[in-house]
């Protein structure tokens, strides 16, 4: 009888080390370092490729986020890093209200993204947003690595990633 549950016990171990080594590790959606981002379906939005993302939401109806915007549009400008590029997305209901703000701030019109649906939209729950200014810092496989950064921990972050 002790044999047979020798036999049993190392059978089983064997598999448990077999099928552990199968076995891929996939990462789960949401919003948290280390999650994969979720999608988002706009024209022109594309959260994977070469180097880092840094996608932020913002609206001109508060005045923080825009103020805020502004400031990471011209810090991530000037250090001109190849691999970081930016998506920021305003959840303003009239596109006229933004094409506006961006002309007036003036803000890089390739970077800047509107979402005409704004608290109704998909990315608005997606990305559980609230009032207020957000980023997400995103890597080429479009796992999160970092949220809501200052202009200048964004830079760092991406330099001392690269090193």
């Amino acid at each position: 009888m002790r044999y047979l549950i020798r036999i049993s016990l190392v059978l089983c171990v064997s598999f448990l080390f077999i099928g552990a080594g199968t076995k891929e590790i996939k990462l789960t959606e949401g919003i948290q370092p280390g999650n994969l981002a979720p999608e988002i379906h706009l024209q022109g939005v594309d959260l994977k490729g070469e180097g880092y993302v840094l996608l932020q939401f913002w609206a001109a109806y508060d005045p923080q986020s825009r103020v805020e915007n502004i400031q990471m549009s011209r810090t991530i400008s000037q250090a001109q890093k190849e691999n970081l590029r930016m998506i920021s997305i305003s959840l303003d209901e009239n596109p006229a209200v933004f094409q506006g703000v961006v002309k007036t701030d003036p803000l890089n019109v390739t970077t800047q993204f509107n979402e005409p649906d704004g608290k109704k939209s998909a990315v608005f729950k997606n990305y559980h947003l609230k009032a207020g200014f957000t980023n997400w810092l995103i890597d080429s496989n479009g796992m999160i690595i970092s949220k809501n950064l200052t202009p200048q921990e964004v830079i760092e972050k991406v330099k001392s990633d690269n090193t």
